[in-house]
């Protein structure tokens, strides 16, 4: 009997703290629902139209605005390019409008229009956000719009007329202005230009004295002078030898025949009615000077010293017989005395 009665009492007690365990729970659901809806009604959305009511193409702005606590984030809803026949033309940044110590209130504009008449029904917008340290996405709905749109009132008991001509307009001061502006610098431009030329003052030509060249004889003398003075025939250099003896000499053609020997092969300048019309004997001094070079640069001939000596004993004789005679100018006034 006693142990039915502890029994009785332990039930008892078990079954108070049990209903105190339920109480609390109930308790702490009850507050994290409140707060949770509290969270929820702390984010509101909105979007309202500037007019629910245009023309056939006529255009008109939808603001969303969204207000939240600076702890939620808020995803701004995606906009279609069309929705239900209404036509989402652009739409600007999301912009901050106003903001204080807890909460902060964004907008987003969207320009839209409709081409067919009607009346459109713009379904909620749905803003999703997340809470401070939570990831469960929630949700934020606007208030479905309703847009009407009219077509153009036609009058039906008046005749249909042609369409009206463009107006004629004149131009004004404004439009005419550039067109005034660049005449009068194309005017000033060009009396800028005939001043200098007027004002011009002439420069006094500046003569610079012509150094007399040397005659086509003493540059030929010096040149083979100093290839007598190189030995290069004696050194074994044949090939080098006779074509500095022939480049002397074209070089001297050149000068004193107005030949362009140098570029020209060796039948071509026997064959130049200048160097044709040359004596017997300086033709052939020429003709041997330069076949005799032939042999020694393309049949890589190697001529004996008689030759070598010969070749360049030719080339004195020929610049010598062939040189533009001068006359001094004292033997001159002695001849026009006589």
């Amino acid at each position: 009997m006693i142990k039915l009665n502890v029994l009785t009492q332990n039930s008892k007690v078990l079954s108070g703290k049990l209903n105190g365990y339920i109480f609390l729970l109930s308790l702490l659901h009850c507050l994290f629902f409140v707060s949770q809806n509290t969270l929820a009604q702390s984010v509101t959305a909105s979007a309202t139209l500037d007019t629910s009511v245009i023309l056939i193409g006529q255009q008109t702005k939808l603001h969303l605005v969204v207000t939240h606590p600076k702890s939620v984030q808020v995803q701004f809803p995606f906009v279609p390019d069309t929705l239900s026949k209404v036509e989402f033309i652009s739409k600007s940044k999301i912009d901050t409008i106003s903001s204080d110590a807890n909460n902060i209130t964004r907008k987003q504009d969207i320009t839209l229009t409709a081409w067919d008449s009607g009346f459109y029904v713009i379904t909620p917008f749905i803003f999703t956000y997340k809470n401070a340290g939570d990831t469960t996405s929630l949700t934020a709905e606007t208030q479905p719009l309703l847009l009407t749109t009219n077509v153009i009132p036609v009058d039906t008991t008046k005749a249909i007329r042609d369409i009206t001509k463009p107006i004629a307009v004149g131009l004004s001061w404004q439009e005419m202005l550039p067109y005034i502006i660049a005449a009068l610098a194309v005017l000033l431009i060009i009396g800028i230009i005939y001043y200098l030329k007027k004002r011009k003052v002439a420069v006094p030509e500046i003569i610079t004295p012509k150094i007399p060249l040397k005659p086509a004889h003493i540059i030929a003398i010096a040149e083979l002078d100093a290839l007598k003075e190189e030995k290069l025939w004696q050194q074994g250099y044949f090939k080098q030898y006779h074509t500095r003896i022939t480049e002397i000499i074209r070089a001297y053609l050149g000068r004193r025949y107005n030949v362009d020997a140098l570029e020209m092969t060796t039948d071509d300048i026997l064959n130049h009615s200048q160097i044709n019309h040359l004596n017997n004997t300086n033709f052939e001094q020429v003709k041997y000077l330069l076949q005799l070079a032939d042999l020694a640069k393309f049949a890589k001939a190697q001529p004996l010293a008689l030759e070598n000596e010969q070749a360049l004993s030719s080339a004195y004789l020929f610049v010598d017989a062939t040189k533009e005679q001068t006359v001094k100018h004292a033997e001159k006034k002695e001849e026009s005395n006589v």
